[in-house]
């Protein structure tokens, strides 16, 4: 596959059509969570950025979201999240660092997130907020899953196919 054309989390629907109707419903979920009313799309996409650094995928950290338009963040925004120094930065909010850093420990053992961590975030998305961010964050992550599956599998070669393996 050229780079081009492997699947990340952001172009995974076009690899998945093949599935019909399931792919379909995936990929109006996958729309419907860059146009909801509880987390800005931008920090959504700094929230995939993080999953991104996090699994060390590069092709993730490439590709651009074409669901934010102008809502996109900033370069110097976008390189503080790769390079994992939002929490140092004067470019972000205290909110946005809430967020981020529920993102970071949802990325790293969500078992594991601190009440402090997810009340700083409900704080500043509100109940129904937070409920969307754990869902928001489990699509991102496993559409990111799947896309890495998707990549690493390659054609069997002559030899597993004439052993029947």
């Amino acid at each position: 596959m050229d780079s081009a054309a492997e699947p990340t989390s952001l172009t995974l629907d076009r690899h998945l059509a093949a599935a019909g109707g399931a792919a379909a419903s995936f990929a109006r979920l996958w729309h419907s969570v860059w146009v909801q009313p509880y987390v800005a799309p931008e920090l959504l996409e700094m929230c995939r950025l993080t999953f991104a650094r996090l699994h060390q995928d590069v092709l993730e950290l490439r590709t651009i979201n074409p669901h934010l338009a102008a809502s996109a963040p900033a370069a110097a925004r976008r390189t503080i999240v790769v390079a994992g120094d939002a929490f140092r930065s004067p470019l972000f909010s205290a909110a946005e660092k809430s967020v981020l850093l529920f993102c970071e420990c949802y990325g790293l053992d969500p078992n594991s997130i601190a009440d402090e961590v997810a009340e700083q975030a409900k704080a500043h998305l509100g109940e129904a907020g937070l409920v969307f961010l754990i869902e928001a964050l489990g699509l991102i992550d496993g559409r990111m899953r799947a896309a890495r599956c998707l990549r690493d599998l390659a054609p069997p070669t002559r030899s597993e196919t004439a052993d029947g393996y």
